[in-house]
């Protein structure tokens, strides 16, 4: 998909966005690029056909995974910033006296979905993955 002027200008408009309003932090190649990213994220015929309305449902997913693209590589430096190359992962932690110890619990979520709730914006673009892949697939 070609990703428009109209819809960065859309991504910036919506309230939920305003993170990612100033074009000199979040310059529009780089909103370009998470919204590239979004629309493989939200490419299947499960999420619809996009149309710019608060109402459509990929849409709404790509501005999510965007949003949360954005927020987990360069967090609220901006793109001005150095993406963070580090993952977030499952972790649990036991302290006993003066000794602790952690490590990495693989049973809890796969490191894909574990990513998607590092931020709320994550958070809500998993919920919608959730119900684009609830009931039957027409083939």
């Amino acid at each position: 998909m070609q990703i428009t002027p109209e819809m960065i200008a859309a991504f910036r408009a919506d309230p939920l966005m305003k993170a990612f309003v100033d074009a000199t932090k979040w310059p529009d190649a780089v909103i370009t690029e998470a919204l590239c990213e979004a629309d493989t994220e939200t490419g299947s015929s499960r999420w619809g056909a996009l149309e710019l309305t608060c109402c459509n449902f990929k849409w709404r997913g790509m501005k999510y995974y965007a949003a949360h693209w954005l927020s987990t590589n360069f967090g609220s430096l901006g793109a001005g910033g150095t993406p963070n190359p580090e993952a977030r992962l499952n972790v649990a932690e036991k302290s006993v006296g003066d000794e602790s110890i952690s490590y990495r619990v693989p049973q809890m979520m796969d490191a894909g979905t574990d990513w998607l709730t590092y931020t709320n914006y994550g958070q809500q673009f998993y919920r919608l993955k959730k119900r684009a892949g609830m009931g039957a697939k027409a083939v």
